[in-house]
């Protein structure tokens, strides 16, 4: 398992870092006025932290040499106002910016949450959900620094360079040269880290992404690991994902580790030069004592901006990865697409399935080939068959969760492809065999089915599954738990039930929706069934032949074929393939 999750790391999409950069520098120009004040006010905290070294020449050169102190308070005291302002400018544009930030990435989220919604079910059947988890989690998180200061940090540490050169050829041109001799050699420096820490923190996004992947399918799991006994082998699994990113980490922070102190080295050097040189041109009166210590005050100086810019560099390369999973989901197209020219009305429930061809990826056999059944409004069809018949398809073919290759399906004569595709889906629900509940209360789960029913209108459709005495001993506010695990599993299927009838679809599909509930939920749905299926019409996937006596037809696949249909009654007394379908199960046998 460790090792076969790299093909499902590969994005649907290539960018350049161009482009990567260019698109998300699009999110902050809602923000520009704010990030136009912010770098006024890091410009103004720059040209204040420029003008320090300046005033220690003055101070030097004006006032210690000459011996003459009684200007020395003044200029200490604007030394200090100085440099006080400017950290209070750096404080409230660091504020400001990391605000705006946030709400960059929290707009970011929203987009990839919203995109996740509107995408086809094969996207899913494609990516492991703790990795699409992580993607709108850790990824985005990823941004924060890059989007509030980051950018803005690298622009001002960029022209504080140039600021900063510009006054140390005005100070001395012979002192400027010998500092500049030191940048070819950062130059080649910051070129070659680049080239390391890019792949560098690519792999270890992608190791990142599987460890959050394996940790909530683990998660998910936990039931099954247990009860066979397998928690050496998942934590075994586990920790060869986790040794992978440890060792993807290591690699990154030590390129990151080694980057900084060799920086360091090179402008160390760099001063030791300086300090030579000027001593010298001191000593020969080339230059004031004032001048040295104002050009080695921004030569220490010269190690922050370039540090930034280092990091902001290392930060860009780190966040590239990131950048390119969050618009590989954005960019994702769906399989379905909604089509907005045709609103359902008055919907009388008539299916028609006809020539129906679909497979679910192209390199695979066709589930269904030139399918065709004609449903009449308001009746119930059972669709019984071995695994991999085709039942289960042709429901997820109904709702839309797929598209298919030939054919056509059509709702009261309508092709639901030309369908608005949330206007249809209001006229059709869905009962599945894994009752999934919503981690809430029990009446925000029902509000799923109508966000707009009363309290009234859920206490009916509770009464007409045969869920009103446990729910209301419960209370209508009784918090679920985790996929419905404080209740039944009989307890949580009525409730689907009841979700369903609240919704008051015009097609139900009930797929096996009793095979996992114990005898006496079984009696009670069966109970409620005319409550349930009155005026609708219904399509049931049934796994227990016994539970469908009551359908107007049954229709028998094979391997995506009708191969027999008929009343339950008119299908025994055939003694075809349903018969010997039916004998099986009722001896017990596997089918």
């Amino acid at each position: 398992m460790a090792h076969g999750q790299d093909q499902r790391d590969l994005l649907h999409h290539e960018y350049s870092d161009f482009e990567l950069f260019k698109r998300l520098i699009r999110y902050t120009l809602p923000h520009r006025k704010i990030f136009s004040v912010a770098l006024v006010g890091m410009l103004l905290a720059t040209f204040l932290t420029i003008i320090q070294p300046l005033l220690l020449k003055s101070v030097i050169d004006d006032y210690i040499l000459k011996k003459d102190l009684n200007g020395l308070g003044f200029i200490a005291i604007i030394y200090f106002s100085v440099t006080v302002f400017s950290f209070l400018l750096n404080v409230i544009t660091s504020y400001v910016t990391t605000i705006t930030g946030l709400r960059i990435i929290t707009k970011i989220r929203e987009e990839a949450f919203y995109q996740l919604q509107e995408l086809s079910m094969d996207y899913y059947d494609k990516e492991a959900t703790g990795r699409i988890v992580s993607r709108i989690t850790n990824d985005v998180e990823r941004l924060l620094n890059l989007l509030s200061t980051g950018i803005i940090d690298a622009v001002v540490n960029v022209m504080f360079l140039g600021l900063l050169f510009l006054v140390l050829f005005s100070l001395d041109v012979t002192l400027s040269l010998t500092i500049i001799v030191f940048f070819p050699f950062l130059a080649v420096f910051i070129v070659y880290f680049r080239i390391k820490t890019r792949s560098a923190w690519q792999r270890t996004r992608r190791t990142l992404a599987k460890v959050t992947g394996y940790y909530q399918e683990a998660i998910s799991g936990i039931t099954v690991t247990k009860a066979l006994s397998a928690e050496e082998f998942v934590t075994d699994e586990f920790n060869l994902l986790n040794l992978d990113n440890y060792q993807a980490r290591i690699r990154a922070l030590m390129l990151f580790a080694i980057m900084f102190p060799l920086m360091d080295l090179l402008l160390t050097l760099g001063t030791a030069l300086v300090l030579s040189v000027g001593g010298y041109s001191v000593g020969q009166e080339l230059i004031s004592p004032g001048t040295l210590v104002a050009f080695l005050s921004y030569v220490t100086r010269l190690s922050l901006p370039i540090m930034v810019l280092s990091n902001f560099y290392n930060s860009l390369l780190s966040s590239m990865a990131a950048i390119e999973r969050i618009f590989d989901i954005l960019d994702s197209k769906p399989q379905v697409v909604s089509r907005d020219d045709k609103y359902l009305t008055d919907v009388a429930g008539k299916l028609v399935f006809d020539k129906v061809t679909f497979r679910y990826t192209p390199d695979t056999e066709p589930v269904l080939t030139d399918f065709s059944l004609v449903i009449p409004p308001q009746q119930t069809y059972a669709l019984v068959g071995h695994t991999g018949a085709g039942k289960t398809t042709l429901a997820s073919l109904l709702l839309r969760f797929y598209d298919f290759e030939d054919g056509n399906i059509m709702l009261d004569d309508v092709d639901i492809r030309d369908c608005n595709l949330e206007n249809y889906r209001e006229n059709i629900a869905i009962i599945p065999q894994d009752s999934f509940l919503f981690s809430d209360s029990i009446r925000n789960n029902l509000l799923y089915g109508n966000s707009n029913a009363s309290d009234k209108e859920i206490e009916r459709a509770l009464l007409k599954v045969g869920a009103y005495d446990f729910t209301m001993s419960k209370g209508l506010d009784f918090q679920v738990g985790e996929r419905g695990s404080r209740l039944s599993m009989g307890e949580r299927q009525l409730i689907c039930f009841a979700r369903a009838l609240l919704a008051n679809p015009k097609i139900l599909i009930l797929d096996e929706a009793t095979s996992s509930v114990d005898a006496h939920t079984e009696l009670v749905i069966q109970q409620s069934m005319h409550n349930i299926l009155s005026n609708r019409t219904t399509l049931v996937i049934a796994h227990r032949l016994s539970t469908i006596r009551f359908v107007d037809q049954i229709v028998v696949l094979d391997k995506g074929n009708i191969v027999e249909m008929g009343t339950f009654h008119e299908l025994m007394n055939k003694g075809g393939i349903f018969t010997d379908l039916y004998e099986k199960q009722f001896a017990g046998q596997d089918i």
